[in-house]
């Protein structure tokens, strides 16, 4: 932002003029005339424009405000209040190098002077070199000159500090160091003696007036300085790069306006639904996923923040796999952030009934049907992508090993009318390479136990068909919801369980799950076995569809499921691909054969209390 400064109007060396530490002022910015009030207006305006970030409660100004709060007339008239003993000249110059880059446009010439020129033109008894002395000489012969700083950066932000702990007249030492907003944050000795920025060399430490209270002046700004830094974030993505990683300072304040009271467990974190501030947020949603990581060694820490964060970067954005926002490093807390899921998880879907959905989606049972087929294509086609990266000219190849319904999440609002299913959570994603993507390992990790694979309690084989049989086990409660709603997955469960009846664990006893395996206890090892009741739950629910219904979507993916992704010999069990290519096939078909006519309640003892052919008008 230019401003015109009329050379004609400098005044003269004039050795009586008031100095910074002369009786008029104090340094505190108090003065003991009544424009006191104009100071404090400013002050006024820019406390009611603080925002609270309820995680820290802790206060920031959004950056578009700070800076429609500071502008020229407002600098301007509160330099008025804090220096009355110096002219408009004075204050006019001061506000410029303070508002630089403010939108204005200039309507008279514009000479490049440097920063410190301005202070000579405004402070006729400060000494010049002699460069600066001929550009003075340059600016004096021209009137209705605009004195723009020669590659100089707006100090507004600072100046705001200055009067939200009343020392505006220290601004002086500010501009003649001098200092802009680009230097901030500004550090300090441990005993607030000095304070420097650390992006210039420690020793030059910004020089206060001798008469100045260092400890006071110095705390309260790198206290303060917080609440006009917030951060702010943006869709920086590169071909190698899926979202920026943040480095902040351990006291920098997030830009978050609203914090969920409700915390969900992910893993190794604690998830909060946020909203960041519009003015600091440069995505299409409001609401996010902050995951903060567990405190926890540093090594450690570091590991798994690591290593989730590779496999973000590692794989392709959009589609079925949740996108990234945003790395954060902040202090020794780790965060990531990720655009918030407005229908839940899987958990929250299966707990409405299937026909609140479609209702509320405003469509077709046939519609809902195909919809399914299509999300679980589009996951196992973006799995894919992970067990496979032929892209990789070392060809890595990764494996989730946490698929549960807690990380699947529920997208509403995503344009379509039935949203889409994503994957989540990559924290426990490792990738190997050709030569051991297939491995015997002492720790198959933390696989959700309802879903772990046979192969994690026999063997020890952690291989990409774990994800095959979690996603096995998945679809086959997901379809289970569709057909007997949210009481048949909890019956479903119980059957489980009760499979383990009279199954003696040698080492615990009796022990019942609702996993979907059992080991069969042979003379020289175990053999792994698919629960019994599987085969009996699916049956039951092919049989309630009804004979008319055996060339449709639900009993033919339900026979896939249960004879390729849930067989307990890992070598015959489905890969990626071969479910991906089943779930296209079946994509293409005709209207006819995505028909369904609706859920009905799973009422226990009568098979689903289903009459006919299992099918409602």
């Amino acid at each position: 932002m230019h401003y015109a400064i009329s050379t004609s109007h400098i005044p003269r060396t004039n050795n009586n003029t008031s100095s910074m530490n002369g009786s008029t002022p104090n340094m505190a910015g108090n003065t003991s005339n009544t424009s006191g009030n104009i100071s404090n207006k400013l002050l006024l305006r820019l406390r009611e424009a603080c925002v609270t970030n309820p995680r820290d409660n802790k206060q920031f100004i959004p950056r578009r405000k700070l800076e429609e709060i500071c502008n020229h007339q407002a600098v301007v008239e509160t330099l008025a209040s804090a220096f009355p003993e110096k002219d408009d000249t004075f204050h006019k110059a001061r506000a410029l190098a303070i508002c630089l880059e403010q939108d204005s446009t200039p309507s008279v010439d514009v000479l490049e002077v440097p920063h410190a020129a301005i202070a000579a033109l405004a402070e006729p008894g400060k000494s010049t070199t002699q460069s600066e002395s001929t550009t003075n000489q340059k600016v004096a012969t021209k009137s209705d000159t605009v004195v723009q700083p020669k590659n100089s950066q707006p100090c507004y932000k600072i100046f705001a500090v200055l009067v939200l702990i009343g020392q505006v007249r220290l601004i002086e030492s500010f501009l003649s160091h001098p200092l802009c907003d680009n230097d901030l944050p500004l550090s300090s000795t441990q005993d607030f003696k000095a304070m420097w920025s650390s992006k210039r060399d420690h020793e030059n430490y910004v020089k206060l007036p001798d008469d100045t209270d260092h400890y006071r002046v110095i705390k309260n700004f790198t206290d303060e300085q917080w609440s006009v830094l917030a951060p702010c974030f943006d869709t920086h993505t590169t071909e190698n790069m899926r979202c920026r990683v943040y480095e902040f300072h351990e006291n920098a304040i997030l830009p978050i306006q609203e914090v969920s009271k409700k915390k969900y467990n992910g893993g190794f974190a604690l998830v909060e639904k946020i909203k960041i501030h519009r003015e600091h947020n440069g995505f299409d949603h409001e609401y996010f996923a902050l995951k903060a990581m567990y405190p926890m060694a540093p090594d450690e820490r570091d590991q798994f923040f690591q290593q989730e964060l590779n496999a973000f970067q590692m794989i392709k954005p959009g589609g079925h796999i949740l996108e990234i926002r945003a790395a954060i490093k902040k202090g020794e807390n780790r965060y990531f952030l990720f655009p918030w899921a407005t229908g839940g998880n899987l958990n929250t879907l299966w707990a409405k009934s299937p026909s609140e959905v479609i209702t509320s989606a405003e469509v077709q049972w046939s519609e809902f049907t195909r919809w399914i087929c299509i999300q679980f294509h589009g996951i196992i086609k973006d799995l894919h992508t992970i067990h496979v990266r032929s892209d990789d000219a070392n060809k890595l190849f990764g494996i989730h090993s946490d698929i549960k319904p807690d990380n699947i999440l529920y997208f509403t609002q995503d344009g379509s009318q039935l949203g889409s299913l994503k994957i989540a959570d990559l924290g426990l994603m490792k990738f190997h390479r050709q030569d051991s993507r297939t491995i015997k390992s002492a720790s198959m990790g933390n696989a959700y136990q309802t879903y772990r694979s046979p192969e994690h309690d026999l063997g020890k084989i952690r291989s990409r068909k774990i994800d095959i049989w979690a996603f096995g086990c998945l679809f086959a409660e997901f379809l289970t919801w569709v057909i007997r709603g949210h009481d048949g997955v909890e019956a479903f469960k119980t059957r489980r369980m009760e499979d383990d009846k009279g199954v003696l664990n040698e080492d615990e006893g009796e022990w019942l799950e609702d996993n979907f395996f059992i080991l069969k206890p042979y003379p020289y090892y175990k053999k792994p076995k698919r629960k019994n009741s599987i085969r009996v739950w699916f049956t039951e629910l092919i049989h309630e569809l009804g004979p008319d219904m055996d060339d449709t979507f639900f009993p033919e993916f339900l026979g896939y499921i249960q004879k390729n992704m849930l067989h307990p010999d890992r070598n015959r069990r489905a890969d990626c691909e071969q479910v991906e290519a089943f779930l296209a096939k079946l994509k293409r078909k005709p209207i006819e054969y995505w028909r369904f006519n609706g859920t009905v309640p799973y009422e226990n003892g009568n098979d689903g209390g289903m009459a006919g052919n299992g099918t409602i008008g």
